[in-house]
């Protein structure tokens, strides 16, 4: 019996565990080749072994997606192992709760290069590696509810996830032409320790497979009318959250 993403190659960042590891066991699940970046290597090296034990093809690589070239280096470690790249999930990202007053050069630089630094590089080169293959593909960013409304306790958050949403949109009108095609969620809250649960209903937080249930139907060719699309994934999330 084929599967949605049969034949297909990801990557995916942020890969180790929570919501990336949810999101490369769906891809896996239903047929694609995934790349699975992440800083720890221990952690990382787990999570793939796992993924293959279960019968996944998935293929661990160290790097932080911060540093000058790393984005070069994951886009041909990709296609040193699959020999294409069909799907893009730009997951990594930090979170700072701080106030405005609080926060500080090391907070705001980290939180940008990692949530919308990182995302900005790996679409640009591996959208041009999609573009060049000619059939072309499917880049899914993780924004956030603060990427859609203000929070005073998030301030750095909410810039980057602003920044992310007008990557998405900007970045699907670049690509048109070239049949790739770039979306984003917005989750709210996420229920931890949630990769093998569905949520119960819009009343309850967000899981984690529920969010990779979406990333699979918008890496397939299911999708492939969708582009520039933000979707909101709040479950029982309000617009601000309150400490």
């Amino acid at each position: 019996m084929s599967k949605l993403l049969d034949g297909k190659t990801a990557i995916v960042t942020g890969a180790s565990q929570g919501l990336g590891l949810a999101i490369s066991t769906a891809l896996c699940a239903d047929g694609a080749s995934v790349l699975m970046v992440a800083r720890e290597e221990e952690k990382l090296a787990e999570a793939a072994a796992s993924l293959r034990d279960s019968g996944g093809a998935a293929v661990a690589m160290v790097a932080d997606v911060t540093v000058e070239g790393a984005p070069d280096d994951i886009v041909n470690g990709a296609l040193s192992e699959f020999n294409r790249i069909d799907i893009l999930v730009n997951n990594a990202g930090v979170f700072v709760w701080k106030n405005l007053f609080d926060l500080d050069y090391p907070d705001w630089n980290r939180t940008i290069d990692t949530n919308l630094g990182a995302p900005f590089h790996l679409t640009r080169i591996a959208g041009k590696t999609m573009a060049n293959q000619g059939t072309g593909g499917s880049i899914v960013n993780i924004a956030s509810i603060h990427g859609q409304v203000g929070d005073p306790n998030v301030v750095a958050h909410c810039a980057s996830k602003f920044g992310l949403v007008g990557l998405t949109k900007a970045s699907a009108d670049a690509l048109r032409e070239h049949q790739v095609r770039v979306n984003a969620i917005a989750p709210g809250a996420i229920d931890a320790n949630s990769l093998d649960r569905w949520g119960t209903g819009p009343d309850q937080k967000v899981t984690q497979a529920d969010i990779a249930s979406l990333i699979v139907y918008l890496s397939s060719d299911l999708s492939r009318s969708v582009t520039g699309s933000v979707i909101e994934m709040y479950g029982s999330t309000h617009s601000v959250i309150k400490i």
